[in-house]
């Protein structure tokens, strides 16, 4: 995760992925934005993920039911 001088999350992702990493710091440290880094999504873009890819406090209490059987 790349942070910028104003605590706002500009990269999320393994340093790797980035083609020059220390000059990525440099564009932030200058108050550029990072080339090649998806925008942030807009509002309510991501609620069908949220009410099919998490799981309820009932999923987890199930599981670890299951699990103290073992």
């Amino acid at each position: 995760m790349i942070v910028d001088t104003k605590g706002k999350i500009v990269f999320k992702g393994h340093p790797a992925n980035r083609k020059d990493l220390a000059q990525d710091f440099n564009d932030l440290l200058e108050g550029k934005e990072l080339e090649g880094v998806e925008g942030p999504k807009e509002e309510g873009e991501g609620e069908a993920e949220k009410a099919t890819g998490g799981a309820s406090i009932e999923d987890i209490k199930a599981a670890m039911d299951e699990m103290n059987k073992f």
